[in-house]
């Protein structure tokens, strides 16, 4: 049985036109989301964005990462070590923390919290403060290897008691970042 292909043609670009119609409005509210408007900050677009943004005082402990990085020189990735191996950095177990704070300062109260934790063997249970829609598909190991450093994205973290976002991380952004850098822009890239 031989199908007419002109008889199946109305139907395909039905289809494609529902596709293009879902995809186009998908893409309007990713980039009408968080971009600023000319001479705005991007961080007073964020005000009203999406982002899930976390206050920086709803962390379950008072960490500093000014203390850690900036004073006792801990680097990054000794705490987000998937950051150079996988799609997230990951977020250092409760036993790395005991690791070091069974010794050091093991009496001060945000420390006790995280002893606490441990003993529990419960992880402790951090506010996401980064956090990309579920359709993309960002990977740090790519971006570390390539060179970008930590703060182009998430700013002066060594200058932060608690972690805050400073970056939109819109599509927009991500974009102007992979032009300035001249690297991929091909949708596929990160929605796949």
């Amino acid at each position: 049985m031989s199908v007419d292909p002109m008889s199946a043609r109305p139907a395909r670009i039905a289809l494609l036109c529902a596709i293009a119609m879902l995809l186009g409005s998908g893409a309007f509210s990713i980039f009408s989301a968080q971009e600023p408007e000319p001479g705005e900050t991007a961080a007073a677009a964020m005000e009203d964005a999406p982002t899930g943004v976390a206050d920086p005082t709803a962390q379950p402990i008072a960490f500093s990462h000014a203390h850690h990085v900036t004073e006792i020189g801990i680097d990054c990735q000794f705490c987000h070590a998937y950051a150079r191996r996988g799609p997230i950095a990951g977020i250092p177990s409760v036993r790395r923390c005991a690791g070091c704070h069974e010794t050091v300062l093991s009496e001060e109260p945000e420390i006790l919290k995280v002893l606490e934790y441990f003993e529990n063997e419960e992880p402790i249970p951090w506010v996401r403060v980064h956090d990309l829609p579920d359709h993309v598909r960002f990977t740090h190991k790519s971006h570390v290897r390539a060179g970008v450093e930590c703060a182009d994205c998430h700013g002066r973290v060594e200058e932060m008691e608690a972690a805050v976002q400073v970056e939109s991380l819109s599509m927009g952004w991500c974009l102007s970042c992979h032009k300035e850098r001249d690297v991929t822009r091909d949708c596929l890239a990160c929605h796949h």
